[in-house]
Order: structure tokens, then sequence, then C-alpha cells
């Protein structure tokens, strides 16, 4: 597990619905929040083949958000913050020193806006009010 998801998820859990969005084969990436221990934190799980603009949109309207309603953090610029962005929600790119080679993507030279952190907990001073 990454450093600080535990204490972050602890954080905003009290103020926000959160909802885990992973890719893969279902049981694989079942088993592997089972395993976590970190899956109560979650109010959603969605387990997708892919993550891309049509598969977030079928999310959001599967929950009924509009995309001023949505915040994705994830590691991966590709698959959990571009397509997030580009539909008009508000993405946290967290970079991690090793992302699968699939993964990797130049950031693009467009007006998609979304903000880099350098750590998980730098999250926090921005999503938790006093």
């Amino acid at each position: 597990m990454l450093d600080g998801v535990e204490e972050v998820l602890d954080a905003l859990t009290p103020q926000y619905s959160l909802m885990l969005l992973t890719k893969g084969d279902l049981l694989d990436q079942e088993s592997k929040l089972a395993r976590s221990g970190i899956g109560a934190y979650f109010s959603h799980v969605e387990i997708v083949s892919e993550k891309n603009e049509a598969a977030y949109q079928k999310i959001l309207d599967r929950y009924g958000l509009q995309p001023a309603e949505f915040l994705m953090i994830g590691n991966s610029l590709k698959s959990d913050i571009l397509p997030v962005a580009a539909l008009g929600a508000q993405a946290i790119y967290i970079p991690y020193h090793t992302t699968w080679h699939i993964e990797q993507v130049t950031p693009p030279d467009t007006d998609i806006q979304y903000l880099q952190l350098d750590s998980l907990r730098d999250c926090l001073p921005l999503l938790l009010s006093e």
C-alpha cells in the first residue's frame, strides 16, 4: 500500500462519499481490495475494463453526478486524470516513481486542467474543511 493511503482515507471518510475506481479483472481486483483491508472506506467500488471518458461518464450517470461534483485522485495521468479532467471534473495527479509502461504518457499541451501534488497527504489541506 502506498504511504499515507489509510491516513488520508480515514480523514476524508467523514466528509466525503468515497468511491474506488479501478480497472482490471473483476475477481483479481476484488481480491486485492479484500486483502488491502481498506474496503470499508468506500461507499462504492467500480471495476472497469478500461478507464476512459466513456467509462467515467457511465459512472457519473449511474450515480447521478455532475462532473463538478466529482474529484478523482490518481497516479496514472493516462487513465485516472486526463479522461476525468476532459469531462470537466476535478482531478489530482500524484505521480508515483513506478508506473506501468502502458500508462505512461506525456502531459498534454491542451487546456485540460488538473492539479499535481507530490504526495497523497498533500490533498488533505485542500479537501478538509476546518
